[in-house]
């Protein structure tokens, strides 16, 4: 869709400066936009690469306005944002999906889907399964008896929905995930492990979007929730009655052990890992590759771990580190002046 200057400021609700009939077609980065295309620019850093840039116009905050004197501009407080939105106006990145049920799918005849439906390819519906308008399920999908999906969603290729899950309104599944799984429970008798039965399920509300290849176990008695407007990253592991409170972002690779609940508005970088039974609170921002242990009772950001060292500093620090009990366990030496 293609939009003039001051169509695309009515839809996004912006103030623009420049000329209303430019005509602006998509959307691209400074580096390799051509005329008819959108940029945005955050900070002062980004305005050499703007002028440099054959973009027609650029989304700016008002404190740049004057900085890029000359362009077409859009004004907004929050240009990312807005540059977002502008993408949806244009119709960037809307993929065709070809509507009603593939002949090589296989429904369950008590399944309940309701108008706009689309179930593509090799995917198979199980018995006492609902469907909301206009959801669509991808190719390989299975999803299995007496799960419940809600209004908009998009379900990728290959997405596994074990039963009585439900999915909220307008979640987005991408490929591979796996909801719903036996949690990992387990109890030791006589030198053997023995399966605990996972009787709870897994409860998901509206806005989620979940990434490729994560999988959120089903509860052991109670459910594991994830609340409604969160974003999980790829390859992250939710364990059994994990609660994960509404908008928290979490970054590919994060590992969470069972009956954590974590707070509203958290922000979990890559590579954390979680032990079980801990509570943090809301608004908690957690640094990559750290280890949490106890619970966090108060807002704020928190770090662990060692960050990357050239080697021969990794070498004198770690032996130091491992002399620590030694110097901590020294007596103070009494005939000193500081003794």
């Amino acid at each position: 869709m293609n939009l003039t200057l001051q169509q695309l400021a009515h839809a996004l609700q912006c103030e623009f400066r420049g000329d209303a009939d430019t005509l602006i077609r998509s959307v691209a980065s400074p580096s390799s936009a051509q005329p008819g295309d959108l940029c945005f620019a955050l900070g002062e850093k980004n305005i050499v690469e703007i002028m440099d840039s054959d973009c027609s116009a650029v989304i700016v905050p008002l404190n740049l306005a004057a900085e890029v004197d000359g362009r077409n501009l859009l004004i907004s407080e929050n240009p990312q944002y807005s540059f977002v939105q502008a993408m949806a106006a244009l119709g960037c990145g809307a993929v065709e999906v070809a509507g009603g049920i593939h002949p090589s799918a296989q429904v369950a005849p008590d399944t309940r889907l309701a108008e706009g439906v689309s179930i593509g390819a090799g995917a198979i519906i199980e018995d006492d399964v609902e469907i909301g308008a206009d959801s669509v399920i991808g190719a390989g999908c299975i999803i299995e008896r007496g799960a419940s999906i809600g209004m908009h969603c998009r379900l990728h290729s290959r997405v596994t929905l074990a039963h009585s899950v439900r999915i909220g309104n307008r979640c987005i599944l991408h490929s591979g995930v796996v909801i719903g799984a036996d949690g990992f429970g387990l109890v030791m008798h006589a030198d053997r492990w023995h399966k605990i039965p996972q009787l709870g399920s897994v409860v998901i509300a509206d806005y989620v979007e979940i990434g490729a290849n994560t999988t959120v176990d089903r509860g052991a008695l109670d459910n594991t929730i994830i609340e409604q407007g969160c974003k999980l990253d790829n390859q992250i592991q939710v364990a059994h009655n994990v609660r994960i409170g509404a908008h928290t972002a979490i970054a590919a690779c994060v590992g969470i052990a069972g009956s954590t609940v974590i707070g509203r508005y958290c922000k979990i970088s890559g590579g954390v890992g979680v032990v079980g039974h801990l509570t943090i609170a809301d608004h908690v921002t957690i640094t990559a590759m750290s280890l949490v242990t106890k619970n966090i009772r108060q807002p704020g950001v928190f770090s662990s771990g060692t960050p990357l060292l050239s080697n021969s500093k990794w070498r004198r620090v770690s032996a130091r580190y491992k002399a620590l009990d030694k110097l901590a366990l020294a007596k103070p030496d009494k005939s000193s002046p500081q003794g």
